[in-house]
């Protein structure tokens, strides 16, 4: 008659209470991060939390909860409804979605342990948690989490393992008092250097994408001030003003006044206009290469050099474009000595629009030396045949706003009036707001007869688009234009928030292209002052800039020039060795007078070197012996001993098996006697004599010479 299978019993689990202590402190402590990634939102997390914590509560006081199989096989088909609600209207978004899976699998498995492997399960989830906090934070403060977690977390994942291991010998804990002791700082450190000297070689050999993933924009939902290859006047919602650090300009020499010129920062002048969105030009472009010693001009072709003024140190974070931003006043550009060690000569592309183009994936991190002069550089290159700023949309309603605004100026005759008569009359008549509400099939004409008010880019697209009808070409051009003035240095912080769009028209072969912002003055970018408040956020801010640069955009191009600085100390430290050899190969002509003084340094050299190393074998031999009682120093100094000999023995080896591989390898006698000694001191509190210990000594000497002792 077969035997009815009876379910486990999760009473019985020996140390149940303190290890989902354990697993579930972890499980609070690892996804705290999400809510400040943006990942999770704080209602969701807060409830998290909140179930952990209800539950940690009811352990502490005994009541432990346990979900049986039908009701987690209940809460797995309802999920099955919510994931379908949360990824469709809720989060709508699979990252998100699959972070809400994991926290609701955290919560029902630590209240449903009921198996020896449910506690592994548990840890394994709280560990995934850990993970997804690390890899969807950008920001440095991760960093500081990851220090607090590890000094917190560690000793709780020693009391875990701790009482793993003693569920097959629970009576231990009782017997021994000192089984109950965590070694926590000595452990931290050792965690702590562990996992820094396997992790920062994983991090510097692991490859790299050659691109980071892109995710697209969902209309109407909110987007900060940033950059692309395309501006599309037809989203609509808020425009967040981004505090994102993207440009660092230095000022290495020359006067800095209240507004200075060189932070009108120009990074790409759109000319195709199609279907409301901006694109940017086609065609080819002059090529020039950035060399060491050798600055680049950016000046347009037949323009003559000004005299420079300023000299700055451009400091470029990746954003999201391959293209370099420079001043308006911009002369002559040269890289970074860091550039030109990654790629030997640095290609740059100019168009004729002016756009500075990078025909390859930037660094995180980009360093340049601009020179500039007092005025802004004007581009006297007509805009060819065929040229896109050209072409006009053929709108009425353009028409007449460039009429009813510009009345009196002819737009042929005289462009340069006709244009800043627009953007008087856009800067002083319309509103700037960063709400943008759904439009039209004609958004524009909808902004200069209804809406009346926009941001930066409809000004910029409303005058350029109205300048077209009348004649006169125009393109749209997005950068900068101000920055935060730094407490610490001759130096400036440009923002998401001092994005900027505004408009060249071209004004004749007198004036060439001229820039025009139409945008009201409440809604344009300036330098702003710090104060004390924010003389501690931008030297936060720096830090974060570096760990932007070295960490999160650590590259390909970085581990390649990380490869080459090896590879060249390599080579530094072979020259010295062989230099070293042909100096060595000459003590020979050394007086021998000379020589007694040289063989005695070399002889105490190798004296300390085989008292260090006879130092540390010891100290290995014994597994750690310094400050254990006397027999348990002999115990570990027999298993060091027996394990010398071929013995697969470890520190955690029960004596039994200790006691095995003595016999073994023929020891048993001595080994007998030094396992008495240590079971008595360590299971039966007795104290080792000086007599005792003095036994043990003679009987370690014994096993080690192979010669009995008397």
């Amino acid at each position: 008659m077969a035997k009815a299978k009876t379910k486990p019993d999760p009473a019985l689990l020996p140390f149940r209470r303190e290890r989902i202590l354990a697993v579930g402190t972890l499980a609070a402590l690892g996804p705290v991060p999400l809510v400040f990634t943006g990942a999770v939102g704080p209602a969701v997390l807060a409830a998290y939390l909140g179930l952990v914590v209800l539950l940690l509560l009811l352990v502490r006081k005994g009541r432990i909860p346990c979900l049986g199989d039908a009701w987690l096989n209940l809460a797995g088909v309802l999920y099955v409804a919510l994931f379908w609600v949360d990824i469709r209207y809720g989060s709508r978004s699979l990252l998100k979605t699959a972070l809400h899976i994991l926290l609701f699998t955290t919560v029902l498995k630590l209240a449903s342990i009921k198996r020896e492997r449910d506690f592994s399960v548990a840890l394994t989830l709280a560990t995934f948690l850990l993970v997804a906090s690390m890899a969807t934070s950008t920001h440095s403060t991760i960093l500081l989490f990851l220090g607090v977690y590890a000094v917190v977390a560690w000793p709780i994942l020693c009391r875990w393992a701790l009482f793993r291991d003693l569920a097959a010998a629970p009576d231990e804990w009782h017997r021994d008092e000192r089984a109950r002791g965590i070694p926590v700082r000595k452990a931290v450190a050792a965690s702590l250097a562990a996992s820094l000297a396997f992790a920062v070689p994983v991090f510097v050999l692991l490859p790299r994408l050659k691109s980071s993933y892109i995710s697209g924009l969902p209309v109407g939902d909110p987007r900060d001030t940033g950059f692309s290859d395309t501006v599309d006047t037809n989203l609509y919602g808020r425009l967040r003003q981004s505090d994102q650090v993207f440009l660092r300009v230095a000022v290495e020499d020359g006067p800095i006044g209240q507004d200075p010129p060189f932070l009108r920062i120009r990074l790409l002048a759109h000319t195709r206009f199609d279907r409301g969105v901006w694109k940017r030009p086609g065609g080819r472009g002059r090529l020039l290469g950035m060399r060491e010693g050798a600055p680049v001009s950016l000046l347009p072709e037949g323009a003559a050099a000004p005299r420079p003024t300023h000299r700055l140190s451009l400091e470029v974070a990746r954003l999201g474009v391959n293209y370099l931003p420079s001043p308006v006043n911009a002369i002559s550009a040269a890289a970074s000595p860091e550039l030109l060690r990654r790629f030997g000569t640095v290609p740059l592309v100019r168009d004729r629009s002016g756009n500075l183009h990078l025909p390859f994936e930037p660094p995180a991190l980009m360093r340049f030396e601009i020179l500039t002069g007092a005025d802004p550089v004007v581009d006297f290159a007509p805009p060819g045949e065929g040229d896109s700023s050209r072409e006009p949309m053929g709108s009425e309603v353009l028409l007449a706003f460039g009429r009813e605004a510009g009345a009196g100026i002819d737009p042929v005759e005289s462009p340069f009036l006709f244009a800043r008569r627009i953007e008087e009359h856009l800067a002083t008549r319309f509103f700037y707001t960063l709400d943008s509400a759904r439009w039209g099939p004609n958004a524009v004409e909808e902004f200069l007869t209804r809406r009346r008010s926009g941001h930066c880019e409809t000004f910029a697209t409303a005058m350029a688009l109205v300048l077209r009808e009348h004649g006169i070409p125009s393109r749209l051009v997005t950068g900068f234009a101000g920055g935060e003035r730094g407490p610490f240095g001759s130096y400036f912080l440009v923002r998401g928030v001092d994005a900027h769009a505004w408009v060249e028209a071209w004004c004749g072969p007198r004036l060439g292209w001229v820039s025009f912002d139409p945008t009201p003055p409440d809604g344009r970018p300036g330098v702003s002052e710090v104060n004390l408040l924010r003389s501690a956020r931008q030297l936060f801010e720096n830090l974060e800039f570096l760990y932007g640069r070295y960490v999160l955009g650590f590259a390909q191009v970085d581990q390649l020039s990380l490869a080459m600085i090896v590879r060249d100390g390599a080579e530094s430290v072979a020259g010295a060795l062989q230099a070293a050899v042909r100096r060595l190969r000459g003590l020979a002509a050394v007086p021998v007078t000379a020589r007694p003084g040289l063989l005695s340094l070399a002889i105490a050299a190798v004296l300390l070197a085989g008292f260090l190393l006879r130092r540390v074998v010891a100290g290995r031999s014994g597994f750690g012996t310094r400050g254990l009682p006397a027999a348990s120093a002999a115990y570990r100094k027999l298993q060091g001993a027996l394990r010398r000999r071929g013995a697969d023995l470890t520190p955690a080896s029960a004596p039994v098996e200790t006691l095995a591989s003595a016999e073994r390898l023929g020891a048993g006698r001595i080994s007998r006697e030094i396992v008495k000694a240590y079971v008595a001191e360590s299971f039966g509190w007795r104290e080792t004599s000086p007599a005792e210990a003095e036994r043990l000594g003679v009987l370690l000497k014994e096993l080690r010479s192979g010669r009995p002792h008397a």
